[in-house]
């Protein structure tokens, strides 16, 4: 069985809810099986999360959904370092860094 893929925000809730109400896996699990739309901010980002995901995160543990903006730039820098002469790939990073850009994510570019 794989790991769960949680966003940042259920992640932190889970963490915190088990932090704050010092609840087992079991109960945590219980109390959202009851009502899995109980929860109230800054925890309900977990309203409505399967209850078989829950379970996942909390017995084999959970991976954390990347962003957008991580995800952009996880492709850009798989392709660095790059040193040859402009051709196909640094049109790829030219649209990389417009990408960025439109995104509003700020980079230190190594080259242009």
């Amino acid at each position: 069985m794989d790991k769960a893929i949680l966003t940042q925000a259920q992640a932190e809730a889970i963490d915190s809810i088990k932090a704050a109400y010092r609840w087992t896996a079991e109960s945590f699990i219980r109390n959202h099986a009851a009502n899995p739309r109980q929860w109230i901010e800054p925890y309900n980002v977990l309203n409505g999360v399967p209850l078989d995901n829950i379970i996942r995160a909390l017995y084999i543990g959970y991976e954390v959904e990347l962003t957008i903006e991580e995800k952009l730039l996880e492709i850009y820098r798989e392709g660095l370092p790059y040193r040859a002469a402009p051709d196909v790939k640094s049109a790829f990073r030219e649209g990389m860094k417009k990408a960025c850009e439109i995104a509003g994510i700020k980079v230190k570019w190594s080259r242009n």
